[in-house]
């Protein structure tokens, strides 16, 4: 008889002492119920001796000192609680304890814990846990130890009884789970492109080309291998399109066993009402990721982001593998966003990128052509026949499909034109027929359409829709039953080759008239004219842009009509978006509702403020809303009910508690000062760190000394930022004394960039001297950024040589950002040529070369170097070419420029071109 013996301890030793230190974590987590709990700093940072802190229910905080050792004696015990006691302690943390992976704990250790204790009754500093206490503890927690250590060791470390929830979904026969097994997934049901075809191949080796692995591979079998050993990951492979992202994907996954099971949700709403029903060994197939966090609803985007990062940080249903698909544009859309929007979609994405190459290397070139690695005859095609690299491209039929559309009829153009025009403007994937056909005619010249033939519509799809070279054509059917008594397909989807090459070269191009109108009637949905609208009014069609928000608006839509009232409010005219927020509203639209809520609020018409943020509440439940509705009912005298809604809100956590910071900011601006101060305060103590930071500096250059009380009182409570803005405060108020009194108190916190801030101040104020003192302690610090800024004090003073000496060194470490400065520096300096080399690595960098080129006064040269990349889909750089020709008096040049600029729905075009338009009509001086 074989005894399967239970483990008596666990191997910490052998962890890396990241995933001890994390273990740590989160078992504290557990056992102490604390929230937050988090690591505090990061490796090489000063840390006061802390490496977990967390804060209990009544609202003391803990803190956690992790030695991964073999031995701890009283002389580590003694630096260590030194440390502490003398060090800032985050937060005010009044209760150490010392985690060790020994086996046991000397007498000595726990002794001196216990006499430092006496010595210092108000901290708590006598516990040590070590490997033997961290084992009791664990016993009864099977999943944080099968997470660390594999579920075999848990079935034999744990206890009988706790091994139940280590995997319920298991036991209940995963009946309920999503997604189908592995081994039944098809590859082109996940979307894995169809490959060309062959003439006369003897063998084409089944459906899909045999896969050429490439470096990124590797990355990505990381995440596999992470999944295999039981810990969830997360991988979203980057790049265009057919650049082989998801086959890369297919393949990653044909190691996994045949347990795991495959989910792709078809949509955000699917994702979201099964997302819980989830278990262990999934893996949740995002391909297109956008589809379910950019998908329009901004809300409910945030919502889907902060699921998937719940169900990755969840032990109840580890390991899962969580695999997405981007293109680049949309990665940016995504991870881009100002500060305060889609902070839940860019933490969640923040680790996760693998860039995918468009092309393969020459190296990879010789490989497949020499067969050494591939024999199939498409690989080997695409290899000999791809043009500068596109291998994976050939593969899928792109080329052929853009030859199908540049050698078309006008009608054929046309149809398609309309496509990729809708497509890159936001219809979604299935476009209508009908709305095709109307929007296609605009195409056409007045001479083509008459000429046409009455079957015009249908012979042109018919053509687009014929496969090329074994894939499907550039616009074919849309996917779905087909209905006998419909002679004609109902939708027809774009090539995503043929969109992404309209995305790259018809941005400058703004639809007529008579595609908007085709949109209003056609559009597939109430969505699709949303969209729409709002790049009509990127565009300055605003006519259109209000006919397709009405027509939404007739579908229960009410979105467009809130971004239309904004733009209309954000140019002056709040009576006339008045209207068209009232409408939205109505609509249910939640954006509305507090928008007119708080119009309503700061007017002292009450009674309508309630009611719409009461609304906004039920239809949304938006922490700024439900802030809103607190407000009110303050103002009201109901202060009971009020505390008892900000208490709900800012149990919501960090983005409760930055709503209720806002709320702070305008109580401020209202001279509500203690009622401010006291919002701010129970934003801090929810979790919020800026509260104060931004209700103070609600106050500077209007009440300085208000603001410098604010961070006063933030110091007290324990804001570890308060010291770092003090500094800067005191230092724009001319007291250097103050400034650097509290900007070493922020550095022994170890709020280190207080040096950098102080440093541009004074540069900013021609201090040069002691501002590089500063910089360089900074940088020595390891402040990101501090080297640039001294870099461009060096270059202030004139002393370009030691500037463009320190941009190398920033480039020699790793940080591509200096690339612009230095084209600066080298242009300015006359080695022209060496300029025009670096630059020619990106569009960013021809940019900084024609600034610095129009700069030493050559502005029509500088000119000629930004149109090629306007030319090449850059649209962006029309701004800068307006601003050049502005500079040299060429403004019918400035205003074609950002005219072009607008049709290309580039951000501020609009605003820039009625700046003009103002100056131009301006009397001139006598």
């Amino acid at each position: 008889m074989v005894i399967d013996k239970k483990i008596d301890f666990l191997p910490f030793h052998d962890m890396p002492w990241d995933d001890f230190e994390r273990l740590v974590c989160e078992l504290v987590q557990a056992v102490e119920c604390l929230s937050p709990c988090h690591r505090y700093g990061t490796p090489g940072q000063a840390q006061g001796g802390v490496d977990i802190v967390g804060r209990a229910a009544d609202g003391g905080w803990h803190a956690f000192q992790v030695k991964q050792v073999t031995r701890f004696t009283d002389t580590n015990a003694k630096k260590a609680l030194d440390t502490f006691v003398h060090g800032p302690r985050p937060q005010g943390v009044a209760r150490l304890v010392i985690v060790t992976s020994c086996r046991g704990t000397r007498t000595q250790v726990r002794d001196l814990a216990h006499d430092y204790q006496d010595r210092y009754p108000g901290l708590s500093l006598g516990e040590i846990w070590d490997a033997e206490h961290l084992g009791i503890l664990l016993r009864s927690r099977p999943l944080i130890v099968a997470r660390y250590f594999g579920d075999e060791a848990a079935r034999r470390f744990c206890d009988r009884e706790a091994l139940g929830e280590l995997s319920p979904t298991e036991s209940a026969g995963g009946l309920d789970r999503p997604g189908i097994p592995i081994a039944a997934a098809d590859p082109f049901d996940l979307e894995v492109h169809e490959a060309i075809t062959v003439d006369h191949a003897t063998d084409d080796g089944g459906p899909l080309p045999a896969y050429f692995r490439r470096p990124f591979d590797d990355e990505l079998g990381t995440a596999v291998n992470q999944a295999l050993a039981g810990r969830s990951a997360m991988k979203v492979l980057l790049g265009d399109s057919s650049t082989g992202k998801t086959r890369a994907a297919w393949e990653a996954i044909q190691r996994l066993p045949g347990e795991w099971r495959l989910w792709h949700p078809a949509a955000p709403e699917d994702l979201l009402a099964a997302i819980d029903l989830v278990g262990p060994r999934t893996i949740l197939w995002l391909n297109e990721i956008n589809r379910y966090l950019l998908s329009g609803d901004t809300d409910r985007d945030e919502q889907v982001a902060s699921r998937l990062t719940g169900l990755l940080r969840s032990a109840r249903c580890v390991p899962v593998l969580v695999l997405g698909t981007a293109w680049h544009e949309h990665w940016a859309t995504m991870t881009t966003a100002p500060r305060d929007e889609r902070a839940q979609t860019k933490s969640l994405l923040a680790r996760c990128p693998i860039r995918v190459p468009e092309t393969l290397s020459e190296d990879e070139l010789t490989i497949l052509t020499a067969g050494s690695e591939v024999t199939d005859e498409r690989m080997l095609q695409a290899a000999r026949l791809a043009e500068s690299g596109h291998v994976i491209q050939y593969l899928a039929g792109g080329p052929a499909q853009l030859e199908r559309y540049e050698t078309g009829s006008p009608t054929a153009r046309a149809v398609l034109q309309a496509a990729m025009d809708a497509r890159r403007l936001g219809h979604s994937l299935d476009l209508p027929h009908a709305f095709l056909e109307n929007a296609a005619a605009v195409y056409l010249t007045s001479l083509q359409r008459d000429l046409a033939r009455p079957d015009w519509f249908t012979r042109a799809v018919e053509y687009l829709s014929a496969p090329c070279r074994g894939v499907r054509g550039p616009l074919t059917p849309a996917p779905g039953p087909s209905l006998p008594d419909l002679p004609e397909p109902s939708h027809y989807r774009l090539s995503d080759f043929v969109e992404l090459h309209a995305r790259r070269h018809r941005d400058l191009n703004c639809p007529g008239e008579g595609f908007w109108s085709a949109a209003v009637q056609h559009a597939a949905s109430a969505g699709d004219k949303v969209t729409l609208s709002r790049a009509a009014l990127a565009r300055g069609m605003t006519t259109d842009a209000e006919a397709l928000a009405m027509a939404a608006a007739e579908e229960g839509e009410g979105a467009a009509l809130s971004t239309l009232a904004l733009w209309l409010e954000d140019r002056g005219k709040g009576e006339d978006a008045l209207s068209y927020f009232e409408l939205a509203a109505e609509l249910g639209d939640a954006e509305a509702q507090v928008r007119l809520a708080w119009r309503y609020e700061r007017a002292q018409l009450l009674d309508e403020a309630e009611r719409w943020y009461r609304k906004a509440v039920e239809s949304s439940g938006r922490f700024d809303a439900a802030a809103g509705l607190a407000s009110v009912l303050s103002q009201r005298g109901d202060e009971t009910a009020a505390e008892r809604l900000y208490e709900a809100v800012l149990d919501r956590g960090f983005f409760g508690a930055r709503a209720v910071e806002y709320q702070a900011r305008w109580l401020a601006d209202c001279d509500q000062h203690e009622r401010a101060l006291h919002l701010a305060t129970r934003s801090f103590e929810a979790g919020n760190s800026e509260a104060f930071t931004g209700l103070a500096w609600t106050y500077m250059y209007t009440d300085t000394p208000r603001a410098i009380e604010v961070f006063l009182h933030a110091m007290e409570a324990g804001d570890t930022n308060a010291p770092r803005e003090l500094a800067w405060v005191y230092e724009e108020e001319g007291d250097t004394a103050r400034a650097e009194h509290f900007c070493e108190i922020a550095v022994s916190m170890g709020e280190t960039n207080a040096l950098r801030g102080l440093g541009m101040i004074r540069r900013s104020k021609g201090g040069y001297r002691s501002a590089a003192g500063l910089l360089w302690r900074a940088h020595n610090l390891g402040v990101g950024h501090a080297l640039p800024e001294l870099a461009r004090l060096r270059e202030e003073e004139g002393e370009l040589k030691r500037a463009e000496r320190l941009y190398r060194r920033i480039l020699q470490e790793g940080d591509p950002s200096a690339e612009a400065d230095l084209v600066r520096i080298l242009e300015t300096t006359g080695r022209t040529r060496q300029a025009e080399e670096l630059a020619a690595r990106s569009v960013t960098l021809i940019e900084a070369l024609a600034r610095a080129r129009a700069a030493r006064g050559e502005r029509e040269a500088a000119e000629q170097l930004l149109i090629p990349a306007i030319r090449q889909g850059d649209p962006h750089l029309l701004l800068t070419l307006a601003a050049l020709r502005r500079q040299r008096g060429d403004t019918a040049g400035a205003e074609r420029a950002l005219r072009q600029a607008q049709d290309a729905g580039v951000r501020f075009a609009a605003e820039r071109l009625a700046e003009l338009e103002a100056e131009a009509a301006r009397p001139e001086a006598p």
